[in-house]
Parts: C-alpha cells; sequence; structure tokens
C-alpha cells in the first residue's frame, strides 16, 4: 500500500480504480437492490429470469474468448436490460442508498481514496456497476468530493421514480468508455487498481498496475 501511495505522489498520477470487490469486501453496486427487497421481489425474479436468458451465455462466450466486439454487445444488451428492470420496477433512491450500506468497504482502499484526497490527487472510479449506489457508499464513508469521478451505469430520476438510465457501462467496454470520458494526457501516469484481469493494463506505457489478490493489493508487471 505505502509503494503505491509513494509512486502516485512522485508522479502525480491519476488513480484509476474499479468498484465491486475493489474498494469493496463483497457485494454487487449493480444487485444490492435485490437483498434489500427480498429474494422473491420483482426485481429479483426479473434479474434471475435475465440472466438465465441472457447472461449465463455472455459468461459462457466471454470464457470461450469471443471476439471482443461481438462478447461487448452481447454484454451490452444484457445490462441495457437490467438497467430497464430497474426502471419498470420503480426501485427508488431510497432504497439504492439502502444497498450502498449493505457493501463492506475494504479498509486499505479506504485509506488510497482518502490519501489521494489529501493529497489533491486525481481518482476515477470506473465500474459497471451503479454509479448511484457508489456515490451513496462514498458519502457513507464520509469521502464523496468532487476531487473523485464517478464512470458507471445511472439511473436518472425524476422525484422518487426512476425514469431511464445513461450509456451502458460493462466489464468489457469500460477501459475504452473511460478514455473516451476521460481523456488523460499521455505524460500524465495513470494507475490501475482492480481485482480482475479486466481492471488492469488499459494503457500500456506510463502505467502501473495492482490487482487486489487474496485481499492484498499486489503489483503486476505483465499477465501471463
Amino acid at each position: 500500500m505505502n509503494r503505491i501511495k509513494e509512486e502516485l505522489l512522485q508522479n502525480r498520477g491519476m488513480l484509476v480504480t474499479d468498484f465491486d470487490r475493489t474498494l469493496t469486501l463483497s457485494g454487487s453496486s449493480l444487485h444490492g437492490a435485490v437483498h434489500v427487497l427480498g429474494e422473491n421481489s420483482g426485481l429479483a425474479v426479473g434479474r434471475d429470469r435475465l440472466f438465465q436468458k441472457m447472461g449465463r451465455e455472455v459468461l459462457r462466450a466471454a470464457k470461450r474468448g469471443q471476439e471482443k466486439e461481438a462478447l461487448n454487445k452481447r454484454a451490452e444488451d444484457w445490462w441495457k436490460e437490467q438497467m430497464e428492470l430497474y426502471v419498470r420496477e420503480g426501485i427508488g433512491q431510497e432504497v439504492l442508498k439502502k444497498a450502498a450500506e449493505l457493501l463492506p468497504p475494504r479498509r486499505e482502499a479506504l485509506e488510497l481514496l482518502e490519501f489521494c484526497r489529501k493529497e489533491t490527487l486525481p481518482v476515477w472510479i470506473v465500474s459497471a456497476g451503479l454509479g448511484n449506489v457508489i456515490r451513496f457508499w462514498l458519502e457513507a464513508q464520509g469521502i464523496w468530493e468532487t476531487g473523485i469521478q464517478v464512470l458507471a451505469n445511472e439511473l436518472y430520476y425524476a422525484g422518487e421514480n426512476p425514469v431511464g438510465y445513461g450509456e451502458i457501462l460493462t466489464i468489457w467496454n469500460k477501459r475504452d468508455k473511460f478514455f473516451a470520458v476521460a481523456a488523460p494526457e499521455e505524460e500524465q501516469k495513470l494507475f490501475f487498481l482492480g481485482d480482475k484481469r479486466e481492471d488492469l493494463r488499459w494503457r500500456k506505457n506510463n502505467e502501473e498496475s495492482y490487482l487486489i489478490q487474496e485481499g492484498e493489493i499486489v503489483k503486476i508487471e505483465e499477465f501471463a
């Protein structure tokens, strides 16, 4: 942990981090509302049906190493149906706030966010989960600041009622979405933090990648 802090500070780098199981120990920002509403709720039943109809095949395609563009399209269709389910079921913001409270923080990751805030280092949380839940979680941890940017799936509300959603982010397209939105300068060093391969090594040069591995933050030089 001290190493990544030192390198971030020395390079005035940007932290680009995943959320689920990276900043948290367990749970899902996308599906946390299911646990709030219960396994017999319309949201839970609908989510399970979508997994059987679409999700299972997307995960199989990913394991087979399907060509990236085709995999992205299938994954985006699945995620889109899940977002539409939230809108149809009328999932209110209070439910999302309760879902955020169920996500236990990874203390080392919180310390890293606090360090970046103290040293005014830029942070991007890039997630295929729900940005609404992520911001509620950051508020609950007392670290929601303008210095932290959240790029994730977004539900749009009119009062308490969800009325739509934003551009779809999945595990397999969030790298491209990040570079399109954040547009980091080539000379700014990027520090990637995540719990899986898809979170890391988004740029070949001027980067460092750190993997959450068995509860430890480990620097990754290259993948086998």
